[in-house]
């Protein structure tokens, strides 16, 4: 008997043939339940929705007719085609839909008209941000909440593809308002980098904007920038077909900050590397400055679920290996009032005890990948250092005997009068 012409599953086979395709420019994700326990407001939008995830939500509402009026103030000021640009999205439909993990079931038209004014609504943020001249006076967003507006974009669920945000200005920039000696479509890309870069760079730790260019470019054409998340990710990733060289990792236990401190390790400060790049040589553990702001949990967690969440060739965790190593280093705020005086860390947080909680609470999601750990020779050398007793016995005799200028003294002036004594014995003893 053939199943599938049983009329009792008619409604499985109607299930088979509505179920969409897998695209494989699938990149914008729900964040795993496992990852939202450990903070649900880390991944959701506070002040405006991007794209179908969160549209319409509650709480949300009172900034769509701020998105109006942006789209208004685009349009009057560009003299771009509002009708042009909604017929070039609906050709677009199928790929954009296929940027979502999961289906938008909102139509054709409801989903276009929300991509076009999410789209010009989020580079005219760009735009104002980068140039004042276009602020005005009774701006609202630019006024109150701008620092909440770039929180919300931070996050993985409220995302728009990045080709839409290139198409928007390309059409901006044949206009006036920007100048035209080069290729539209072409500068239209760096330049679209350069505003995300600008508006992003004094909250996520981003790296020179030449440099950034440089690394994205390396990456195929398809995969260069996906949205926002995506530029943030490959900001701090090492190039890509240049991964760093990994083994298996044998041990997750590496000992504290203080610990090491206490067995001899110094700790430095190192500027100018992406916060990842932790090194470890001849008793010296250099680590790039680790700024905590308010935006630090919601760029932390965000690109953490990226990194589980991506399909890519690359299959790396850098981000995911950086908070545990962190975790692993910072144990109690003794680590923290450590790090903090070599300005290792850099935190506004008010205390020591909620740096050391904040680090520990972003270690709650990520899993460690043992064959593909980035950290592997960094956790063997520590262990290795801190395992050998000479280098404790050595730190011991330093932070008891030498840590000041009059502690010095005192053993110096200890040795003389015990070698005095020691002389006089035997000079008493001979005569």
């Amino acid at each position: 008997m053939n199943i599938w012409k049983n009329p009792g599953l008619e409604n499985l086979r109607n299930k088979l043939k509505e179920v969409p395709v897998l695209s494989t420019d699938c990149c914008i994700f729900r964040v795993p339940k496992r990852l939202r326990e450990g903070n649900e407001k880390a991944y959701t939008p506070q002040v405006v929705s991007i794209g179908p995830l969160h549209h319409g939500e509650k709480g949300l509402e009172s900034i769509e007719e701020h998105k109006i009026r942006y789209v208004r103030d685009f349009v009057e000021r560009t003299k771009v085609n509002i009708d042009e640009c909604f017929n070039t999205l609906k050709q677009w439909e199928a790929r954009i839909r296929g940027y979502y993990a999961v289906t938008i079931e909102y139509s054709q038209h409801e989903l276009v008209e929300m991509i076009l004014v999410d789209g010009i609504f989020t580079l005219e943020v760009l735009l104002r941000g980068s140039f004042e001249t276009l602020q005005k006076k009774n701006d609202r967003i630019f006024g109150l909440m701008h620092r909440d507006i770039m929180y919300d974009m931070l996050l993985l669920e409220n995302q728009l593809p990045f080709f839409v945000l290139e198409y928007l200005l390309s059409l901006a920039y044949a206009t006036s308002f920007f100048p035209m000696e080069h290729d539209r479509a072409h500068v239209s890309g760096h330049f679209l980098i350069k505003l995300t870069h600008s508006f992003f760079k004094d909250r996520v730790y981003i790296r020179p904007l030449d440099e950034i260019i440089c690394k994205i470019g390396q990456y195929p054409e398809s995969r260069r920038i996906l949205h926002f998340v995506d530029f943030l990710l490959k900001c701090h990733r090492p190039p890509p077909f240049d991964p760093p060289p990994k083994s298996i990792l044998q041990t997750l236990t590496i000992p504290s900050a203080t610990e090491l401190h206490q067995a001899g390790v110094k700790f430095m400060m190192v500027k100018d590397k992406n916060f990842f790049d932790i090194q470890f040589d001849n008793g010296i553990l250099k680590i790039p400055q680790l700024r905590i702001r308010g935006s630090s949990e919601v760029f932390f967690r965000n690109l953490i679920a990226y990194e589980q969440c991506e399909l890519t060739e690359f299959d790396d965790h850098y981000i995911n290996d950086y908070i545990f190593i962190m975790d692993r280093l910072v144990d109690s705020a003794k680590d923290v009032e450590l790090l903090l005086q070599k300005k290792i860390l850099d935190s506004k947080l008010s205390d020591k005890d909620k740096v050391a909680n904040f680090i520990s609470s972003l270690n709650s999601g990520p899993v460690v990948f043992s064959k593909k750990f980035y950290y592997i020779d960094l956790c063997e050398k520590l262990n290795e250092y801190y395992e050998v007793p000479w280098h404790k016995w050595k730190a011991s005799l330093i932070h008891d005997y030498f840590s000041s200028p009059w502690a010095v003294l005192s053993v110096i002036a200890a040795v003389v009068l015990l070698v005095l004594t020691f002389v006089q014995t035997v000079f008493s003893v001979m005569y």
